[in-house]
Protein backbone atom coordinates (compact mmCIF):
# COMPACT_ATOMS: atom_id res chain seq x y z
CA UNK A 1 0.00 0.00 0.00
CA UNK A 2 1.65 3.49 -0.99
CA UNK A 3 0.20 6.57 -0.58
CA UNK A 4 2.61 9.48 -1.50
CA UNK A 5 0.87 13.19 -1.13
CA UNK A 6 1.34 17.13 -1.10
CA UNK A 7 -0.33 19.91 0.41
CA UNK A 8 0.62 23.43 -0.11
CA UNK A 9 -0.62 26.85 1.18
CA UNK A 10 -0.19 30.19 -0.22
CA UNK A 11 -0.41 33.47 1.51
CA UNK A 12 -3.71 31.77 3.49
CA UNK A 13 -5.40 32.05 0.70
CA UNK A 14 -5.12 29.09 -1.57
CA UNK A 15 -4.45 25.74 -0.48
CA UNK A 16 -4.13 22.96 -3.03
CA UNK A 17 -3.52 19.08 -1.82
CA UNK A 18 -3.07 15.97 -4.09
CA UNK A 19 -2.52 12.00 -3.37
CA UNK A 20 -2.08 9.35 -5.09
CA UNK A 21 -2.19 5.33 -3.96
CA UNK A 22 -1.63 1.98 -5.02
CA UNK A 23 -2.84 -1.07 -3.32
CA UNK A 24 -1.57 -4.89 -4.39
CA UNK A 25 -4.13 -7.31 -2.95
CA UNK A 26 -3.04 -10.80 -3.29
CA UNK A 27 -5.63 -13.56 -3.25
CA UNK A 28 -8.42 -11.32 -2.81
CA UNK A 29 -11.59 -12.08 -1.86
CA UNK A 30 -14.02 -11.95 -5.15
CA UNK A 31 -17.38 -13.23 -6.23
CA UNK A 32 -16.99 -15.87 -8.91
CA UNK A 33 -19.05 -18.46 -10.25
CA UNK A 34 -19.23 -21.92 -8.76
CA UNK A 35 -22.02 -24.73 -8.19
CA UNK A 36 -23.90 -25.85 -5.69
CA UNK A 37 -24.89 -29.89 -5.48
CA UNK A 38 -22.98 -29.73 -9.53
CA UNK A 39 -25.20 -27.45 -10.74
CA UNK A 40 -23.87 -24.04 -11.78
CA UNK A 41 -27.86 -22.62 -12.63
CA UNK A 42 -30.23 -22.97 -10.18
CA UNK A 43 -33.72 -21.84 -10.13
CA UNK A 44 -33.63 -18.99 -7.47
CA UNK A 45 -37.18 -17.06 -6.07
CA UNK A 46 -38.44 -17.94 -9.73
CA UNK A 47 -35.89 -17.50 -11.86
CA UNK A 48 -32.65 -18.75 -13.23
CA UNK A 49 -29.62 -17.82 -11.04
CA UNK A 50 -26.27 -18.51 -11.84
CA UNK A 51 -24.16 -19.91 -8.84
CA UNK A 52 -21.65 -17.22 -7.43
CA UNK A 53 -19.34 -18.05 -4.15
CA UNK A 54 -16.88 -15.39 -2.35
CA UNK A 55 -13.33 -17.12 -3.55
CA UNK A 56 -10.09 -16.05 -3.40
CA UNK A 57 -9.21 -14.20 -6.72
CA UNK A 58 -5.33 -14.54 -8.10
CA UNK A 59 -4.31 -10.76 -7.20
CA UNK A 60 -5.93 -7.20 -7.73
CA UNK A 61 -4.27 -3.63 -7.97
CA UNK A 62 -6.18 -0.13 -6.81
CA UNK A 63 -4.71 2.73 -7.87
CA UNK A 64 -5.96 6.33 -7.77
CA UNK A 65 -5.80 10.06 -7.49
CA UNK A 66 -7.45 12.78 -4.74
CA UNK A 67 -7.02 16.72 -5.66
CA UNK A 68 -8.45 19.14 -3.39
CA UNK A 69 -8.68 22.80 -3.77
CA UNK A 70 -9.29 25.80 -0.86
CA UNK A 71 -9.34 29.16 -1.72
CA UNK A 72 -10.56 32.08 -0.16
CA UNK A 73 -11.67 34.80 -2.58
CA UNK A 74 -12.01 37.46 0.25
CA UNK A 75 -13.78 37.69 3.82
CA UNK A 76 -16.77 36.58 2.97
CA UNK A 77 -16.52 34.34 -0.13
CA UNK A 78 -14.14 30.61 -0.35
CA UNK A 79 -14.10 28.55 -3.35
CA UNK A 80 -13.60 24.41 -2.43
CA UNK A 81 -13.16 21.30 -4.87
CA UNK A 82 -12.88 17.79 -4.39
CA UNK A 83 -11.74 15.49 -7.20
CA UNK A 84 -11.63 11.52 -6.57
CA UNK A 85 -10.45 9.02 -9.63
CA UNK A 86 -9.77 5.32 -8.89
CA UNK A 87 -8.84 2.76 -11.24
CA UNK A 88 -9.20 -1.51 -10.39
CA UNK A 89 -7.54 -4.49 -12.36
CA UNK A 90 -7.96 -7.94 -11.26
CA UNK A 91 -6.14 -10.73 -12.86
CA UNK A 92 -8.01 -14.23 -12.83
CA UNK A 93 -6.60 -17.39 -11.74
CA UNK A 94 -6.60 -18.08 -15.97
CA UNK A 95 -4.46 -14.75 -16.49
CA UNK A 96 -7.47 -12.70 -18.02
CA UNK A 97 -7.86 -9.25 -16.96
CA UNK A 98 -11.12 -7.67 -15.85
CA UNK A 99 -12.56 -4.50 -13.86
CA UNK A 100 -12.11 -5.15 -10.00
CA UNK A 101 -15.99 -4.79 -8.45
CA UNK A 102 -17.53 -1.37 -6.67
CA UNK A 103 -14.17 0.61 -7.70
CA UNK A 104 -16.77 3.85 -8.39
CA UNK A 105 -16.14 6.12 -11.17
CA UNK A 106 -14.67 9.78 -11.32
CA UNK A 107 -16.60 11.42 -8.80
CA UNK A 108 -16.33 15.11 -6.64
CA UNK A 109 -17.66 18.32 -5.79
CA UNK A 110 -16.98 22.40 -6.31
CA UNK A 111 -18.38 24.93 -3.55
CA UNK A 112 -18.95 28.39 -3.80
CA UNK A 113 -19.37 29.66 -0.15
CA UNK A 114 -20.54 33.02 1.86
CA UNK A 115 -20.15 33.92 5.14
CA UNK A 116 -21.47 36.86 7.06
CA UNK A 117 -22.50 37.55 10.85
CA UNK A 118 -24.99 35.06 11.06
CA UNK A 119 -25.46 34.13 7.59
CA UNK A 120 -23.73 31.49 5.63
CA UNK A 121 -24.90 30.25 2.29
CA UNK A 122 -23.43 27.72 0.06
CA UNK A 123 -23.52 26.43 -3.61
CA UNK A 124 -22.27 23.67 -4.82
CA UNK A 125 -22.35 20.93 -7.22
CA UNK A 126 -22.00 17.26 -7.21
CA UNK A 127 -20.60 15.29 -9.97
CA UNK A 128 -19.64 11.53 -11.19
CA UNK A 129 -18.38 10.10 -14.49
CA UNK A 130 -19.76 7.57 -16.73
CA UNK A 131 -18.67 3.65 -16.75
CA UNK A 132 -18.84 2.20 -20.03
CA UNK A 133 -19.83 -1.51 -20.72
CA UNK A 134 -16.45 -2.30 -20.59
CA UNK A 135 -15.40 -0.48 -17.78
CA UNK A 136 -17.60 -2.76 -15.58
CA UNK A 137 -16.40 -6.03 -14.34
CA UNK A 138 -18.36 -9.43 -16.03
CA UNK A 139 -20.48 -9.65 -12.27
CA UNK A 140 -22.32 -6.10 -12.80
CA UNK A 141 -22.32 -6.62 -17.11
CA UNK A 142 -24.93 -9.05 -16.64
CA UNK A 143 -26.87 -6.92 -14.43
CA UNK A 144 -29.10 -4.40 -17.22
CA UNK A 145 -31.58 -3.53 -14.12
CA UNK A 146 -29.05 -1.78 -12.82
CA UNK A 147 -27.65 0.54 -14.78
CA UNK A 148 -28.64 2.30 -17.86
CA UNK A 149 -28.59 0.66 -21.69
CA UNK A 150 -26.22 2.43 -24.57
CA UNK A 151 -27.08 2.25 -28.25
CA UNK A 152 -26.09 -0.97 -28.40
CA UNK A 153 -28.44 -2.70 -25.54
CA UNK A 154 -25.37 -2.68 -23.13
CA UNK A 155 -25.50 -1.40 -19.30
CA UNK A 156 -23.71 1.42 -18.75
CA UNK A 157 -23.18 4.14 -16.33
CA UNK A 158 -24.26 7.33 -17.29
CA UNK A 159 -22.16 10.59 -15.86
CA UNK A 160 -24.34 13.21 -13.95
CA UNK A 161 -24.31 15.87 -11.63
CA UNK A 162 -26.73 17.82 -9.22
CA UNK A 163 -26.82 21.66 -8.02
CA UNK A 164 -27.58 22.52 -4.59
CA UNK A 165 -28.26 25.58 -2.51
CA UNK A 166 -27.80 25.37 1.41
CA UNK A 167 -28.51 27.88 3.98
CA UNK A 168 -27.73 28.53 7.49
CA UNK A 169 -29.30 31.39 9.83
CA UNK A 170 -28.39 32.09 13.51
CA UNK A 171 -31.18 33.52 15.19
CA UNK A 172 -29.20 33.53 18.30
CA UNK A 173 -26.21 31.75 19.90
CA UNK A 174 -28.68 28.66 20.39
CA UNK A 175 -30.90 28.71 17.57
CA UNK A 176 -30.42 28.39 14.06
CA UNK A 177 -32.01 27.91 10.79
CA UNK A 178 -31.43 25.93 7.68
CA UNK A 179 -32.70 25.52 4.13
CA UNK A 180 -31.28 23.49 1.54
CA UNK A 181 -32.42 22.68 -1.92
CA UNK A 182 -31.15 19.89 -3.20
CA UNK A 183 -30.88 18.83 -7.54
CA UNK A 184 -32.36 22.07 -8.09
CA UNK A 185 -32.22 21.25 -11.79
CA UNK A 186 -34.48 18.08 -11.10
CA UNK A 187 -32.15 15.30 -13.13
CA UNK A 188 -33.02 11.68 -13.17
CA UNK A 189 -29.86 9.80 -12.25
CA UNK A 190 -28.71 6.83 -9.87
CA UNK A 191 -25.55 6.41 -8.17
CA UNK A 192 -23.40 3.58 -8.99
CA UNK A 193 -24.50 0.28 -8.77
CA UNK A 194 -27.11 1.26 -6.48
CA UNK A 195 -30.11 -0.03 -9.18
CA UNK A 196 -32.22 3.12 -7.00
CA UNK A 197 -32.87 6.04 -8.89
CA UNK A 198 -32.14 9.52 -6.36
CA UNK A 199 -34.62 11.56 -5.46
CA UNK A 200 -35.55 14.74 -7.46
CA UNK A 201 -35.80 18.12 -6.71
CA UNK A 202 -35.73 18.09 -2.25
CA UNK A 203 -36.53 20.71 0.11
CA UNK A 204 -35.04 20.27 3.62
CA UNK A 205 -36.07 22.91 6.26
CA UNK A 206 -34.51 22.25 9.35
CA UNK A 207 -33.65 24.29 12.68
CA UNK A 208 -31.08 23.85 15.22
CA UNK A 209 -31.59 24.52 19.28
CA UNK A 210 -28.38 24.35 21.46
CA UNK A 211 -28.77 23.86 25.42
Amino acid sequence: FITPGFLKTWSNKLTLDASVYFTHLKDALVAQNDELNGQSIIQYQGEQSQVQSIQNGEKANIYGLELGLNYKLNDQFSLIGHYNLTKGEQTEVDGNKIAVRHVAPAFGDIQLNYEKKSLKLGLFAQFNGQFDFEDLDPSQQSRPYLYALDASGNPYAPSWYTLNIRSRYNLNDALSLNVTLENMTDQRYRTYSSGVSAAGRNLILGARYQF
